[in-house]
């Protein structure tokens, strides 16, 4: 027992062993050298105590400001920002964090199974971008043990298959408008915004002519800032966490400063923040470029014909100002939606995150560009930016978090699940995690 208790708690049980195993016997898998295999197992674990330490340094900036908010405005903060909600999400799953682990596997083989069985299915998307399968089977993992309190096997189970069924039918929608978009390119976006980019898709003829494509425009240089995610990220939180401040007023401001000058304490807890995301997602790079090389080789292995579904910074490229066009547009959008929560009473005060404002709004905005021109793309990705801020803070009420993702579908498709979720553990008599 002493032996099962050590194996269970102190190997499968800690993240950074359990996912360098996983790594080193996918490199064996595919017939790599023990040497290549071991090499592989370091750079994931390392990866994943980086991104620990990454998250750990966001949530201590960002929970300081948590108790004076509450204390002077009774508001509950919010920050929407994907990696924070990921490392919530397994903090409030306790000794239960590696069951994330096993989700992310869980999902990854339900989606090759519907896809190996596609003459019936019809599934042909393989879902293969990393850093997204690890905090969406994370929180996944979480929404599913909060609301039903099911043992390990079944939290795994059904969140394996929710969380497949949705990457498989909602990446597989993309397959069509990407090819649109790149003139035939055989892959298609697996990502955080896909129903959004959807909709975009099919709502954008009616508000646009296609002939109005934003690429035909010229924007000024100075907006080319936005397209470095380090500069643009401490720009957003710059904003943001100085309007907060602000909001506390200077008194209160100074007291958390101590010696240090107010106004610089601003600045420096506003760039703290884009420092310790800048941290998670060197760790998340790290790991998810090693465990996805073995996932991808097997995929290419088992199921040729298939078609991969990525990052959805693979279209950037394809059309650059209608991703600086979405971005602004979502921009405006998110800090409206902030203000109508204010002047409405709203106990939440959301703090819009740089990852859903840029990506989701970027992606959106350039699949509405090429099917409507730029207004289309500007009126969605505005009318996006505002349901990413009350979805999502409907999203973080329920689950009882003070972080959300902030993108498009855990706003809507994801914000359904839980309220499903929670239906079904009331009816079972389950109070919430």
């Amino acid at each position: 027992m002493e032996v099962l208790n050590f194996i269970l708690k102190q190997i499968l049980g800690v993240p950074f062993i359990l996912f360098a195993i996983i790594a080193f016997i996918g490199y064996l898998a595919l017939g790599e050298s023990k040497s290549k295999a071991i090499a592989g197992a370091l750079k994931t674990a390392v990866g994943v105590l980086v991104m620990g330490e990454g998250s750990s340094l966001l949530i201590r900036t960002f929970g300081g400001l948590l108790t004076p908010l509450s204390e002077k405005f009774g508001m509950t903060g919010i920050l929407l920002d994907t990696y924070s909600t990921m490392t919530q999400t397994n903090a409030a799953l306790g000794e239960f964090a590696s069951w994330t682990a096993y989700t992310m596997l869980g999902a990854f083989l339900v989606n090759l199974l519907l896809v190996a069985l596609r003459k019936y299915t019809k599934a042909k998307a393989v879902f293969l971008t990393g850093n997204v399968m690890l905090v969406q089977t994370a929180i996944a993992t979480y929404i599913v043990y909060r609301f039903l309190h099911t043992g390990m096997f079944l939290t795994v189970l059904i969140a394996s298959v929710i969380t497949a069924l949705y990457w498989i039918i909602m990446s597989g929608a993309l397959i069509k408008p990407v090819a649109e978009l790149t003139g035939g390119a055989d892959f298609t976006i697996g990502h955080q915004q896909m129903l959004g980019s959807w909709l975009a898709y099919k709502i954008a003829p009616k508000l646009g002519k296609k002939e109005d494509d934003i690429e035909k425009f010229e924007f000024p240089n100075w907006l080319n800032i936005f397209q470095d995610n380090v500069v643009a990220s401490s720009i957003v939180l710059l904003f943001f966490i100085t309007i907060v401040m602000f909001a506390l007023g200077k008194e209160i401001v100074t007291g958390m400063a101590g010696s240090t000058n107010w106004i610089i304490y601003i600045i420096k807890t506003g760039l703290t923040m884009a420092v310790a995301l800048f941290i998670l997602l060197t760790g998340v790079r790290m790991f998810v470029s090693e465990i996805m090389a073995s996932f991808q080789g097997i995929t290419n292995k088992v199921l040729p014909g298939s078609v991969v579904a990525v990052d959805c910074a693979a279209i950037f490229s394809f059309s650059p100002k209608a991703v600086i066009l979405g971005f602004l547009g979502g921009a405006v959008g998110m800090i409206l939606g902030v203000v109508l929560l204010i002047v409405t009473g709203s106990p939440m005060l959301i703090i819009p995150g740089f990852i859903p404002m840029f990506f989701d709004n970027a992606t959106i905005g350039i699949f509405a560009n090429n099917r409507g021109g730029w207004k289309a793309a500007l009126i969605l990705t505005f009318i996006s930016g505002i349901i990413q801020v009350i979805g999502s803070g409907l999203a973080a009420t329920a689950m009882g978090v003070n972080a959300w993702q902030g993108s498009f579908d855990w706003a809507t498709i994801w914000l359904g699940i839980i309220y499903v979720l929670k239906f079904i553990g009331g009816l079972l008599g389950i109070t919430p995690a």
